[in-house]
C-alpha cells in the first residue's frame, strides 16, 4: 500500500482532486486525480493506494456513478504510454463513470516494466478527514 495525502484545495480542479506522494527510487512524485462525486465529505486527507497485476483479461464489472462514496475504489487501468519516470495508463470503460484520473505511475510501483494493466485500489483514511 502506498500512503498519499490530498494537497492543498487550491490545488483542486474543477472536477477532482489530487493526491501525492513523492517516490524516492524513481525521483518523481505519484500524483493520482480522483473526481470530487467520488471522494466522501469530509475529504480525507489521506489515501491508501494499492497496485497490482490485473487479474484477469476480463475487465471489471462497471458500477454506477451513484455508488456510496465511502466503499473503496477499484479500477482496472490498461497501459497508454511511457514516459520519462512513469507510465501512463487509463482506466477502463465510459470516461463519464472513470472513479480515477489516468494516472502516470512511476516504474518502480509497477508489479514488473512491462505490465500492460493494473487493477488499482483506494482506500480512504476517514480518520483524516478535513484535515488538510
Amino acid at each position: 500500500m502506498i500512503e498519499m495525502h490530498l494537497l492543498s484545495p487550491s490545488k483542486e480542479t474543477d472536477n477532482k482532486l489530487r493526491w501525492a506522494t513523492f517516490i524516492e527510487e524513481d525521483q518523481t512524485e505519484f500524483k493520482l486525480y480522483i473526481p470530487k462525486w467520488r471522494v466522501p465529505q469530509p475529504w480525507p486527507a489521506r489515501i491508501l493506494v494499492s497496485i497490482r497485476e490485473a487479474e484477469s483479461t476480463a475487465p471489471p464489472q462497471a458500477r454506477r456513478p451513484s455508488i456510496d462514496p465511502r466503499s473503496p475504489i477499484r479500477a482496472r487501468v490498461c497501459r497508454y504510454a511511457d514516459v520519462v519516470h512513469s507510465v501512463r495508463f487509463a482506466p477502463s470503460g465510459d470516461p463519464k463513470e472513470w472513479e480515477i484520473g489516468e494516472p502516470y505511475i512511476p516504474y518502480s510501483l509497477l508489479p514488473y516494466r512491462e505490465v500492460t494493466s493494473l487493477d488499482i485500489e483506494v482506500q480512504w483514511d476517514m480518520a483524516t478527514s478535513g484535515k488538510f
